[in-house]
């Protein structure tokens, strides 16, 4: 008898899902989150719902920073867009996954983009590019992040600003060098019994971003830095 391996789902699928459960029935869900398939960790799906008040400092300040047309990149379920829009400022919030982006779509005068980072094509230019929660990592690799660079500066009006939160994963608890392949990391996600597909995220470091903000002649100022946690801002020369 054949055995029927179960079906993997799309990491963000299944994150998504969970905050739909919680949004729903007002109960608390769990996601757990495997790092290279050895380090477990559960997050609750109302972290990814979290108001301004439960937010940390450096998510507070970047926010704080935000004017002008801001594209929140990797929006999630919108917990930054939902702020930014409550303020009466312009944000479009890019999200590759569908449950995130019907989310978000939910919040009143949100604008919303299903589509991936890597394919987004528009002409318009943005005052404030956000990228929290680690958000470079989406580039998933060493080599792609100069292509994400490239993007992110076309996507900069001249007289913008990239906010962007890096975590250097060699000063985190959770880094342990014999089982990470830093700072390229491998996740894998389990919600109520089902599970993801494997997925890479990248963990650039200061000197990552610095070589890439010199070879496009970008400045880059640190604002913010407590434990592996640096905030970013990077402009146009």
């Amino acid at each position: 008898m054949e055995t029927k391996l179960p079906k993997l789902l799309p990491p963000n699928s299944l994150i998504s899902r969970a905050v739909k459960d919680f949004i729903e029935s007002k109960e608390e869900k769990f996601i757990k989150i495997w790092h290279n398939q050895l380090k477990e960790e559960s997050y609750s799906a109302s972290y990814f719902l979290r108001t301004y008040d439960k937010m940390p400092e450096y998510e507070q300040l970047a926010l704080s920073l935000c004017q002008g047309s801001i594209l929140d990149i990797g929006a999630g379920a919108g917990a930054h867009t939902r702020y930014l829009i409550s303020k009466n400022l312009d944000v479009t919030s890019l999200e590759f996954d569908s449950g995130f982006a019907e989310i978000i779509q939910q919040v009143e005068n949100s604008k919303v983009i299903q589509e991936d980072f890597f394919s987004y094509s528009t002409k318009e230019k943005f005052q404030t590019i956000l990228l929290l929660m680690n958000g470079l990592g989406i580039a998933q690799s060493k080599a792609r992040l100069p292509i994400m660079f490239d993007k992110l500066k076309d996507l900069l009006a001249d007289n913008g600003r990239i906010i962007v939160e890096i975590t250097d994963y060699k000063f985190s608890p959770e880094y342990d060098p014999t089982t990470m392949n830093d700072p390229e990391v491998t996740y894998r996600v389990m919600y109520e019994g089902s599970f993801s597909e494997e997925f890479h995220w990248l963990y650039p470091n200061l000197e990552m971003v610095s070589l890439e903000c010199k070879r496009l002649n970008l400045k880059h100022q640190l604002i913010y830095e407590e434990d592996e946690t640096l905030l970013l801002e990077i402009k146009k020369h």
